[in-house]
């Protein structure tokens, strides 16, 4: 008897449960079907992109993405409003403006769900997003060139956690600060001298305006210390809980904002799942069958050609945030 080795999808399914094969294994044999990249295929960001918000698990984590994104809109027009009318009350003007990017070659810290909101804001406005990621290359290799800076930084507010933001471990971040902005790299978010995320920049940017020349905020010019500057932002002031209970517990702040949105988009959940290891969390990722499928056939990928990989959370992160963590259930 000869085996059939090939069955039209008009025809009855093989399994005998009366149904046309389009209709029966046809659709679990495509679902079950290996997922396998090459160099030429293999594409991170867009694979990334595809399943950030697919499946249960995907769309509460957009729907968190689009109410971060509106709150960070919502309250960064509030605070320049307050600015506004702090600088009129004191008969000052406010000097920043567009094609000023003088204070956009500092260290940039954010939360975690500020970068997650800009990740969104980018899947949306994807000429930004290839901007960005061109950018990002040139950004990281400057920062190469002063090997450890980042993690002085990550050390820095971790002490600051730590000892509940004692007036000298601030001192020692605010002398890191300075000695950063003198490097003058630029963020990887300027183009043309003006920011492509202005609109959901994070608070640190949102919250400080000058009142005095633009030249004043450039670290090199001898008159930097007549600098003026309004320092805002509201009382009371909370983030959206995360989208998954297992990050509230982690306080992730003062993350530095373009390195995890780049991780954030080249490595999705693999990078999420790097800083939160908690079984509960890749459960839920891994639940949509397609999810698990690619980010398998990714981890196959990086075996097979970067047997080296592995998405790295700096050590001093984890400290800072266990630091924040505990000063906070102490309070």
């Amino acid at each position: 008897m000869e085996r059939k080795t090939s069955i039209s999808r008009n025809e009855l399914c093989s399994c005998g449960s009366g149904k046309k094969y389009k209709n029966c294994c046809y659709g679990k044999e495509e679902t079950a079907k290996e997922i396998k990249f090459d160099k030429k295929t293999f594409d991170p960001f867009n694979l990334n992109m595809e399943i950030a918000y697919l499946g249960e698990f995907g769309k509460i984590r957009e729907k968190f993405c689009i109410e971060q994104e509106k709150q960070l809109k919502d309250i960064n027009e509030f605070i320049y409003q307050q600015q506004l009318q702090e600088a009129k009350n004191n008969g000052k003007t406010i000097s920043c403006h567009r094609g000023c990017s003088m204070c956009c070659s500092q260290y940039i810290p954010a939360s975690l769900q500020e970068c997650e909101a800009i990740v969104y804001y980018l899947y949306n406005h994807k000429g930004k997003m290839s901007s960005f990621i061109k950018n990002y290359k040139k950004w990281k290799n400057r920062l190469d060139e002063h090997e450890g800076i980042l993690d002085e930084f990550q050390k820095a507010y971790a002490e600051l956690f730590e000892s509940g933001f004692d007036s000298e471990k601030r001192l020692i971040l605010e002398e890191l600060g300075a000695r950063y902005a003198k490097l003058k790299i630029a963020c990887p978010f300027l183009k043309d001298e003006a920011c492509m995320i202005y609109d959901i920049r994070p608070l640190v940017c949102s919250c400080q305006v000058a009142v005095t020349p633009p030249e004043y905020c450039d670290p090199d010019n001898p008159d930097s210390v007549k600098q003026e500057l309004i320092l805002m932002l509201p009382e009371n002031f909370q983030f959206i809980p995360f989208y998954h209970e297992s990050f509230n517990d982690m306080n992730l702040s003062s993350m530095c904002m373009p390195y995890v949105v780049y991780n954030l988009l080249e490595g999705g959940y693999l990078y999420l799942m790097a800083l939160n290891t908690k079984k509960e969390f890749s459960i839920d990722v891994t639940k949509n069958e397609q999810v698990k499928k690619i980010l398998d056939a990714q981890l196959d990928y990086y075996e097979e050609n970067d047997p080296d990989f592995e998405y790295e959370v700096y050590e001093s992160d984890v400290e800072a945030l266990e630091a924040q963590a505990d000063n906070q259930s102490e309070e």
